[in-house]
């Protein structure tokens, strides 16, 4: 059984404890400053460094955990910032968790992409499965 709704000042108080979520978003945030910093860094350096100098920038351990913390990251954020914005204008409960439901699992294939594909290529191989590529 549900608490009734409180009211302060005639403004319908929360029901939810939002705060760790709000904080969480923030933290992804302030994580992803010093990664996208990083990304914009590399981006430059390789850019004139040709097909093998691309290919041996993935190999290196280094940048390929730092690319998968910075992919995995974003999509964490996304989702959270996806799920807010479907929390506050979607009222109807059926709607809603469809809506959740579908952007998690949207998240979760791109998580699963991104970790797959940049694996591949940090272990030299192709970056498509065999009879995928054109």
């Amino acid at each position: 059984m549900s608490k009734p709704a409180r009211f302060v000042r005639n403004v319908k108080v929360s029901e939810r404890e939002g705060a760790g979520e709000w904080k969480a978003e923030r933290l992804t945030s302030l994580i992803l400053v010093p990664l996208a910093l990083w990304a914009f860094a590399s981006a430059w350096t390789v850019s004139g460094a040709g097909y093998d100098g691309a290919t041996g920038w993935f190999r290196s351990p280094v940048n390929a955990i730092l690319l998968a913390a910075t992919l995995l990251i974003s999509i964490w954020h996304m989702w959270m910032g996806l799920k807010v914005v479907v929390d506050d204008y979607i009222h109807k409960p059926s709607t809603r968790t469809a809506l959740l439901g579908g952007i998690g699992l949207l998240c979760l294939a791109l998580a699963f992409a991104s970790v797959f594909f940049l694996v591949r290529l940090a272990l030299g191989s192709a970056p498509l499965p065999a009879g995928l590529g054109a």
